[in-house]
C-alpha cells in the first residue's frame, strides 16, 4: 500500500532529499579545506579514511538513499503522467509554461547528476593517494595531488562546473519542494523559493570555486 500512496512517496522523496542536501553541505565543508593547503587537506582526508569499513558503509548508505530518492521520484513522475491522461493530454498541457525551468528539467538534471556522481566517486574514492596522479613536480602530495591534477585539466573542470550548474537547478526546485512538503503555509512560498535559490547559488559558487582555484594555481605553479 505504501507504493500506492502519493503522500508517502512525496514524504520519502523529501526525507531522502533532506539527507542528500545535508551530505552536500558536509561535502562542501570538507572540500573547502583545500584552500588551507596540502597538509590540512590531506589531514582531513586521512581522518575520513581512518574510519575504514565504516566509511564504505556510509558511502553504501548514501548510494541507497540516492537510489531510493531517484526511484520514488520516477514513481511520482509516472503517477503524474497517468493523471494528466498520457501523451495526448501532455501535448496540450498549458501548465508547462507556468512551471520554472528547474522544475521542467528535473528528470534530466537528476540523470546527469546521478551519472556524474558515480564517476566522481570512482575517480576520487578509488584513486591511489600515493599513485602517479598524486605527484606534482615529481613530489607526491597525496589526495591533494590527486584533486590538484584532476582539476588542473580544463575539460574535467568544465564538466564538473556543468554538473554543478545542473545540481544548482535541481536544488532550486528540490529544496523548495522539500520544505513545502514539510507543511509550510502557502503564504511562505515566495520566501521559500527565494531561500532555495540562494542556497542553490551558494552551493554552486562554493563547489565551483575549487576547480577554478586549482586551475589558476596550477598555471601559476607552471
Amino acid at each position: 500500500m505504501f507504493l500506492y500512496s502519493s503522500i508517502a512517496k512525496k514524504q520519502t522523496v523529501a526525507v531522502t532529499g533532506l539527507l542528500l542536501v545535508l551530505f552536500i553541505i558536509a561535502h562542501l565543508t570538507g572540500n573547502l579545506f583545500i584552500y588551507a593547503g596540502p597538509q590540512v587537506f590531506n589531514s582531513y582526508a586521512h581522518r575520513l579514511h581512518a574510519f575504514g569499513a565504516l566509511l564504505w558503509l556510509a558511502r553504501s548508505a548514501l548510494l541507497i538513499i540516492f537510489m531510493v530518492h531517484i526511484t520514488f521520484i520516477c514513481l511520482l513522475v509516472i503517477e503524474n503522467f497517468k493523471a494528466r491522461g498520457g501523451y495526448k493530454r501532455y501535448a496540450v498541457d498549458r501548465t508547462v509554461g507556468e512551471r520554472s525551468l528547474a522544475e521542467r528539467i528535473m528528470p534530466w538534471t537528476g540523470l546527469y547528476i546521478f551519472i556524474f556522481v558515480i564517476y566522481h566517486i570512482l575517480d576520487f574514492a578509488c584513486a591511489n593517494p600515493q599513485g602517479p596522479r598524486s605527484f606534482i613536480h615529481a613530489k607526491s602530495y597525496g589526495i591533494y595531488g590527486v584533486v590538484f591534477n584532476s582539476f588542473s585539466h580544463p575539460v574535467y573542470g568544465l564538466l564538473y562546473i556543468m554538473f554543478l550548474s545542473f545540481l544548482g537547478l535541481h536544488l532550486c526546485h528540490g529544496v523548495q519542494s522539500l520544505v513545502q512538503t514539510g507543511g509550510f503555509r502557502p503564504k511562505w512560498a515566495p520566501v521559500i523559493k527565494t531561500s532555495s535559490d540562494y542556497f542553490a547559488l551558494l552551493m554552486v559558487v562554493g563547489f565551483s570555486s575549487i576547480p577554478i582555484y586549482v586551475y589558476l594555481l596550477s598555471h601559476k605553479l607552471c
